[in-house]
């Protein structure tokens, strides 16, 4: 009897298999149905599932794979896509923004910096074109010829060693550098932060300020795991030299700091942060300079344009014994300015504020109904009547 039921419902589930297999067929038909966008789905559901019930990334790739019949490389390249597509604002949402005014340049960098390195060796195409991007921007960086920078850092992190770039090209240009610190900033933001000049490291009162031991994501066998073991230990080893070189502290009390809570570091207040020397002041505590004079700007965009065409000296005042044109006024502006050098120069100025412009006397105009006289004829008639009356 219990086989009788087996065997029907057997037959049963074998209908409706093939019942769904014509009208998945009559979809496929009509192009109603995506094959490969049902295999991604599927392929990225498999993997999810199985990362959920505790298998790691590439584990649960490599079942996957084997479940599908189909190579680890393509399992791995869809959920790199699946990944990408839902999530590419973390993956690669980094920003640049170079700004060139006349006196100094501001930098904004937001987002993620660089490529995350869970995917340092998935889809090259994507991750050169990243690359391509970015050193155009560091290469930016490095020629600012301004000799003021602001950079506006709101991140919390990315790829060390894009950080390290930034820093290094940033401290290259020579520049006073001052460094400001937005919302969550942590990770390889604040290595980038540790770029600035004495004293002008500055975070936002609300900021959360983060630095923790290096981490990344690999596969390979014992000796390739242990060499990534190694060269997270040399970098941790770098990042603490930056850090402490910067706070007065020793690479062994920063080192600490890095690994607390198991390498992952403490968020640390704006208080805390100055308290360790990561930070130099908060941004409100910052008295704000005095906004410079539509003359004061013309000056200085004239003084940098001398400069950039290679005329030095164009800072130094002017003074009476180097100068013959240059004439000190009296600081009330009501009275007339009075000359301190030489006397033709004094002469030259009175000449001209004598000057006034030409006077026209006023006359009528001919009357356009008179004949118009001959001189000559009148010439005549004046010595004929002279002769008349001798």
């Amino acid at each position: 009897m219990c086989n009788t039921a087996n065997k029907r419902h057997a037959e049963i589930a074998a209908r409706r298999n093939r019942q769904y297999e014509r009208l998945i067929g009559t979809l496929i038909n009509y192009d109603l149905i995506d094959v490969k966008a049902c295999e991604r789905r599927a392929i990225y559901g498999h993997v999810e599932s199985l990362r959920w019930r505790g298998y790691g990334r590439c584990h649960a790739m490599a079942l996957t794979a084997v479940k599908f019949s189909c190579s680890y490389q393509k399992v791995r390249n869809i959920i790199y896509d699946m990944e990408h597509s839902k999530t590419h604002h973390n993956i690669m949402d980094s920003t640049i923004r170079i700004k060139n005014d006349v006196d100094s340049t501001t930098i904004d960098i937001e987002g993620t910096i660089g490529l995350s390195e869970e995917w340092q060796f998935d889809n090259p195409d994507s991750r050169v074109a990243t690359y391509e991007r970015f050193r155009e921007r560091v290469s930016q960086i490095a020629d600012i010829s301004n000799s003021v920078i602001v950079v506006n850092i709101r991140s919390t992190g990315g790829d060390v060693n894009d950080a390290l770039l930034i820093y290094e090209a940033l401290r290259a240009t020579g520049a006073h550098i001052t460094t400001r610190c937005y919302g969550y900033t942590a990770s390889a933001a604040t290595i980038v932060a540790q770029a600035a000049s004495e004293g002008c490291r500055e975070v936002a009162p609300s900021t959360l300020y983060l630095i923790h031991n290096s981490l990344c994501s690999t596969e390979g066998n014992a000796d390739e795991l242990q060499a990534e073991v190694e060269m997270l230990r040399e970098t941790d080893s770098r990042l603490a030299e930056i850090y402490a070189s910067r706070s007065g502290r020793s690479v062994e009390q920063i080192a600490a700091l890095m690994a607390e809570n198991g390498g992952r570091g403490r968020w640390l207040s704006p208080a805390e942060a100055i308290a360790e020397g990561l930070v130099d002041r908060v941004i409100s505590d910052t008295p704000a300079p005095d906004s410079p004079t539509l003359v004061e700007r013309t000056k200085q965009g004239v003084k940098a344009l001398l400069r950039a065409i290679g005329i030095e000296g164009v800072d130094e005042t002017p003074s009476p014994e180097t100068d013959v044109n240059y004439i000190p006024r009296e600081p009330n502006r009501d009275t007339h300015p009075v000359a301190s050098v030489a006397p033709s120069i004094v002469a030259l100025d009175e000449g001209q504020r004598g000057v006034a412009p030409t006077a026209v006397k006023s006359v009528e105009d001919p009357s356009p109904v008179e004949a118009p006289v001959n001189m000559r004829d009148k010439a005549y008639a004046e010595d004929a009547r002279a002769m008349r009356y001798r």
